[in-house]
């Protein structure tokens, strides 16, 4: 799994007393549940469990010494080579934005990535309602874009984690509806909303 998937905005491998299944591998397509394996963690006294589900990569658990394990899992989530500079500022927006603040709009952050369509814009993609498309009400898609071009990436994240803070219907921002058909933006939707058409 990528790095986002397992420590950001939180570290997934952290083991408490409480049982946590976390999906571990997934296929070199990049498809989690093309070809996936989970671990179920465990902390239990002064050792750390890990119980393979799905595909299993081996026929038994693993067991780790707790002290151990916790440092390790901590010097990962405290590594940040991987990150390229738009991994940063999305890594900042994740960790920092208001995320009460944002679910008493009914809005649900959902992912931050280098804008496909344009590698100079960082992407907010947030989301809003009912998403399954087979719902008779509809949900959205919400996506607001920030300038990436000769800035630090901490200075993004800083512009979006603000931003991000106001209130929704004074943001610039663009939509789409996940039920086929529905052209009506979502009600918190501002003037500067616009309707985010399929390519």
């Amino acid at each position: 799994m990528e790095p986002f998937d397992l420590l950001i905005p939180r570290n997934r491998l952290v083991a408490t007393k409480d049982p946590v299944r976390v999906p571990i591998a997934r296929c070199d397509c990049g498809v989690y549940g093309c070809g996936s394996t989970d671990v179920t963690i465990l902390r239990d006294g002064d050792v750390v469990h890990w119980e393979w589900a799905v595909e299993k990569p081996m026929g038994q658990g693993v067991t780790f010494a707790a002290d151990e394990y916790d440092v390790e899992v901590a010097r990962v989530a405290a590594d940040r080579r991987w990150e390229r500079p738009e991994d940063t500022s999305a890594r900042l927006v994740l960790e920092d934005s208001d995320r009460t603040h944002l679910a008493s709009h009914g809005l649900k952050l959902d992912w931050v990535a280098k804008d496909y369509r344009n590698p100079r814009l960082l992407l907010v993609a947030l989301s809003t309602g009912n998403n399954d498309y087979r719902s008779a009400e509809a949900g959205y898609q919400i996506f607001v874009r920030f300038g990436r071009a000769d800035r630090t990436p901490e200075a993004v994240a800083a512009e979006a984690v603000d931003h991000l803070g106001l209130v929704p219907s004074t943001w610039q921002a663009s939509w789409r509806a996940t039920k086929p058909g529905v052209e009506v933006p979502p009600a918190m939707a501002g003037a500067d909303w616009t309707w985010e058409r399929f390519p």
